[in-house]
């Protein structure tokens, strides 16, 4: 690192400490309590754990999702067991925050290359570092995959830059650098791929250096870890999923996909010139479907975006050879987005870590060549062009501060996002279900649900969850009958809805027949749902006849219920009634380990011990323990004939 360039990257490092100082106690929520705590890969360092990570999905409780990124979960691993980091989420936001840095400095490094002057180089990392858009890539802890593919990718185009300008021996260390770099970033994300691409543009802009024929070896070393890739998902039958339930514009043909792929271009220009309104979901209503019925404003809309974005390609091609850097960064920007916006069709802050570098790279040319043709005039002085650099840096590094806040926890990101985009169906449910966790503001959640309902009426799941917290209200379950109903008519098979469905109607006297029901509908939709079985278990339990199917219903819900302490007394109380006293005795035992507090469970065992032989003193500790948690007459009369017959025999 020479002297000129170690201040400022010092500087760029500090400015960026400063902007998201505020992210490191950011909680683990959202995507983050998949990938960090429900995951036992990341627990340990042992050869079966990082085997594991090497041949399975990205997301263990979803291994059908399609992504594959090993890269990422090993960088967890990393953290978790190694960095003993467990579940606290500081020790990942430093880890995140490091990440970013390295890649404010690799676009210092492009800029160096691309504009061979230090002062622009430095504006375009410090622009770009410290802008909103990037704030879900570093503030939150799953944005690793995108800090990490950005590495591989930033990483391998300099590599490539530094090959092509290279010499003997140095040539074969900058190629190998090159297929280490394509190998992180594209184990990390799929989206690494990209890196030929932009490889072709830099070639396109500098072709008076190396011959094609020359470029061969360091395209064939991107080559061969993309190769790798795709044998390593065809081996594990890995197939990407399209995000069709994420975006439901792709479901409205050729031109609604098209009209949807422009709508995320102009979206994402917009927000990187006005990030006001930031959310960490762009779908489900988030950007209108397509419809034919169009009003005059939104084909304004669209054939503006659509001129935009033919002129700036046409400027671009125009550019090519006098002015190298504007070409080099408008198609950056549209090679880089085309896998999310043009190929699947979704819109994600996080898909915008990368391409934000082509429009900040796109700003600086621009400013630079103003300032070259208009030197002498006041406005475009250099001391102006510092100020106002200067003035968009701390704006940005202002509005990024204020955005890390919303990533403290799912109570304030949802709330942020609903701000931001009111239309955003799945916005709306999540603030719900953050809500519905907040006590004393389950009737807040009900008009979220009730909102993302109206928003998306057709969709199975809002009507769900508003029918579970309607239940949740005291005399709410009539008013929920309804909207499970709602759920079932979309989703006849959704076994959560079954379950809610009988759940209420069990609330309401006269519906039991119903309750059971539902929940045998729900168990044939679903065989390994819990808590289906325990109600069932229940239900049976109270008809005379049927404690052998009660015992059964408790017992395949123990499969997937173990530790829950009411099952376990539940199922005592059928052993008992079943003449079945050591096995109800071993259930009651396992209820008060789970549940120390669980008073019917310590008064059934006293019970039971006290007419068993030498089981005495143990009968009136666990009989002590149920008074002591909530006082009975009739256990105070037991517990007081127990003590007496205990000083006669002794």
């Amino acid at each position: 690192m020479s002297k000129v360039h170690a201040p400022r990257l010092l500087l760029l490092w500090a400015v960026a400490l400063a902007a998201y100082s505020n992210s490191f106690h950011g909680g683990i929520f959202f995507d983050n309590i998949a990938a960090l705590i429900e995951d036992p890969r990341i627990q340990s360092v042992t050869a079966s754990n990082i085997r594991a990570i090497l041949t399975e999905g990205y997301w263990h409780i979803a291994p059908d999702s399609g992504l594959y990124r090993p890269a990422a979960t090993l960088s967890y691993l990393l953290n978790y067991a190694v960095f003993d980091n467990g579940a606290n989420p500081v020790g990942y936001h430093w880890v995140n925050f490091v990440l970013h840095g390295v890649n404010v400095s690799l676009v210092y490094a492009l800029g160096i290359s691309i504009f061979a002057a230090p002062a622009l180089a430095l504006a375009l990392a410090a622009l770009w570092g410290l802008h909103p858009l990037l704030t879900e890539s570093v503030a939150n802890i799953v944005g690793r995959a995108d800090l990490l593919e950005a590495f591989g990718v930033l990483a391998g185009l300099l590599c490539y830059i530094r090959w092509s300008a290279a010499t003997g021996r140095r040539r074969r260390w900058w190629l190998a650098a090159l297929a280490a770099s394509q190998t992180i970033g594209l184990f990390s994300k799929e989206s690494a791929l990209i890196l030929p691409a932009l490889l072709l543009v830099y070639d396109l802009a500098w072709s008076e250096r190396p011959s094609w024929r020359a470029r061969v070896p360091a395209y064939a070393a991107v080559a061969l870890p993309i190769a790798a890739f795709i044998y390593v998902r065809i081996q594990l039958h890995l197939r990407t999923l399209s995000a069709v339930s994420h975006n439901l514009g792709t479901s409205t043909g050729f031109w609604g996909a098209r009209f949807r792929n422009l709508q995320i271009v102009g979206k994402s220009i917009r927000l990187f010139v006005w990030p006001d309104h930031l959310s960490p979901d762009y779908s489900f209503n988030a950007i209108p479907k397509f419809d034919w019925r169009l009003s005059a404003w939104e084909d304004a809309q669209m054939l503006i975006v659509l001129a935009v974005c033919l002129g700036a390609v046409a400027f671009a091609l125009r550019c090519r050879r006098a002015w190298k850097p504007m070409f080099f960064f408008v198609i950056f920007f549209f090679v880089t987005l085309a896998p999310t916006a043009a190929a699947v069709g979704v819109m994600g802050e996080r898909f915008l870590y990368v391409p934000t570098v082509g429009l900040v790279g796109c700003l600086v040319a621009a400013i630079d060549a103003l300032g070259r043709r208009f030197s002498s005039r006041w406005p475009f002085s250099p001391q102006m062009a510092w100020i106002a650099l200067g003035v968009a840096c701390l704006a940005l590094a202002i509005r990024t501060y204020a955005r890390n806040s919303d990533w403290q926890d799912e109570l304030s990101l949802w709330s942020s996002a609903v701000r931001a985009v009111p239309g955003d169906a799945r916005a709306h449910l999540n603030l719900g279900n953050a809500l519905a966790k907040t006590p004393g503001r389950l009737p807040e959640a009900i008009a979220e649900f009730r909102t993302a309902a109206r928003i998306l009426p057709e969709r199975a799941h809002e009507h769900y969850y508003l029918g579970r917290a309607l239940a949740g209200m005291p005399d709410g379950a009539p008013d929920a009958v309804p909207e499970f109903q709602a759920a079932l008519r979309i989703r006849p098979d959704l076994a959560e809805a079954h379950l809610g469905l009988g759940n209420a109607f069990e609330r309401m006297p006269g519906h039991l027949t119903d309750a059971m029901a539902e929940w045998q509908a729900a168990l044939g939709s679903d065989p390994d749902l819990g808590e289906a079985h325990y109600r069932l278990g229940n239900a049976f339990s109270k008809i005379p006849g049927r404690l052998p199917d009660a015992i059964a219903e408790y017992q395949a819900a123990l499969v997937t219920l173990p530790r829950f302490a009411q099952l376990h007394n539940n199922l005592g109380n059928a052993f008992a009634r079943s003449d079945r006293m050591p096995d109800a005795v071993a259930e009651w035992r396992a209820a008060v380990q789970l549940q120390p507090t669980l008073v019917q469970a310590h008064a059934n065992l006293g019970r039971a011990l006290a007419r068993a032989e030498g089981q005495l003193p143990t009968a009136i500790s666990e009989l002590e323990a149920a008074q002591r948690l909530q006082p009975d007459p009739r256990v105070q009369a037991l517990l007081d004939q127990l003590r007496r017959s205990g000083k006669t025999a002794h």
